[in-house]
């Protein structure tokens, strides 16, 4: 009696709990996603990279002298101007640059990996819902058949011992809710994780689930626009810039110097100097530092043809499995779910008309409470699948 005590409580309070709980659909979790503190951070630090590209244009630093002699000037003050008028600025602007969109595009792929992280978690919380779903769909029916028991009992054509076994199963299919709606709860906090959001708050996964079609060659065209791709191809643009910067310092740094002299009791005046400075890079090991930069580019440049070929693959893979989920979802709706609903309600029946014993009856429930808990996943799977899909092709919205 306790037992059933502590079950009943079990379930009271998690229907509390669960009516408490927030409604978020999947277009309301991508929205959140784009105001995630990682997406907050990515766009930071793009734009400490775009304010990187004007300080590059900087100057190299002036250089001011103050000294003094014994026996001439008392005080000689000199200024060393460096000019960069030879393009070492705009190749270091134009690295600067690059960089710039790499930072820029690999925030990029930062936003999907927590839009993708998103978009799974709330899936996985839509599963645990539709799991509740079917579990309190088969609580309803072991209770159902626990009053079929009682009822025989009563008119005398049944035994205790059905009574019993029926009761033991709606325990089971009460516990099993319970623990389903932890799960939810769990899956909960997860999804709040990601977004950023107190995971003390209850969320329940409402609305549609993601979906569509496509023709895999449509999909295939956009993939020039990955995101992915577009990153690799920014840093094959940085590479270059560097590999352009390096030739750089094979031209002479030019700087203008200036200096005046003080006091010098040998002069009737103050001496002026005016000068031109050439620093040559003899001895600078250029040549190297510009092999090293051109071989960086060519492997840049090998990376990027494999990040398209892998691109390519991961797209058909994708495509591949949702077409098989899909497909595994309406059959199983379509032939498997009728077919078992119906096999249960005749099992039911019959251990009503005395036809068939309690063991078939609960079967068949318990048959058919698998069956409905696997349509709800293989749903789910078949959307998780199509968000691979476009992802895969590169979409930045996923519907």
């Amino acid at each position: 009696m306790r037992r059933v005590l502590a079950i009943a409580a079990l379930v009271v309070v998690d229907i509390a709990s669960n009516a408490r709980a927030e409604d978020v659909t999947f277009s309301s979790v991508l929205e959140a996603a784009r105001h995630a503190p990682l997406v907050r951070a990515a766009g930071l630090d793009t734009a400490a990279a775009n304010a990187r590209v004007e300080a590059a244009g900087a100057w190299a630093p002036s250089t001011v002298r103050v000294g003094t002699n014994r026996l001439t000037a008392q005080i000689v003050a000199g200024l060393t101007v460096p000019l960069p008028v030879l393009g070492t600025v705009g190749a270091a602007r134009d690295e600067a640059s690059a960089h710039a969109r790499v930072v820029a595009a690999e925030g990029e792929l930062g936003r999907r990996e927590v839009r993708k992280r998103a978009m799974v978690a709330w899936l996985e919380l839509a599963r645990s819902g539709a799991q509740i779903t079917t579990l309190v769909t088969a609580a309803e029916h072991a209770a159902d058949i626990e009053k079929i028991a009682r009822g025989r009992l009563d008119a005398g054509t049944g035994g205790e011992v059905d009574v019993t076994l029926a009761h033991a199963a709606k325990a089971r299919a009460d516990i099993a809710v319970v623990a389903a709606r932890q799960d939810e709860s769990a899956r909960s906090a997860e999804l709040a994780g990601v977004l950023g959001w107190d995971p003390s708050r209850s969320l329940r996964a409402t609305g549609a689930l993601p979906g569509g079609r496509g023709e895999l060659a449509g999909l295939r065209d956009r993939l020039a626009n990955h995101p992915a791709s577009v990153a690799a191809r920014a840093r094959l643009v940085e590479r270059d810039a560097a590999s352009s910067r390096a030739r750089m310092q094979w031209r002479p740094n030019l700087a203008v110097e200036l200096q005046a002299s003080f006091g010098d009791p040998t002069l009737p005046g103050t001496d002026l100097f005016a000068g031109l400075s050439i620093e040559v890079p003899v001895f600078g090991h250029v040549g190297a530092q510009v092999r090293a930069a051109e071989r960086d580019a060519a492997a840049e440049r090998a990376r990027a043809s494999a990040v398209d070929a892998e691109l390519a693959g991961t797209l058909v893979a994708a495509y591949r499995r949702w077409q098989a989920a899909s497909e595994r979802a309406t059959a199983l709706e379509r032939d498997v779910v009728p077919a078992q609903t119906k096999a249960s309600a005749l099992a039911a029946q019959a251990f009503r008309e005395g036809a068939r014993d309690l063991a078939t009856a609960l079967q068949a429930a318990r048959d058919l409470a698998a069956v409905e808990t696997e349509v709800a996943s293989a749903r789910i799977d078949a959307a998780a699948a199509w968000v691979d899909v476009e992802l895969a092709a590169g979409d930045q919205d996923v519907r």
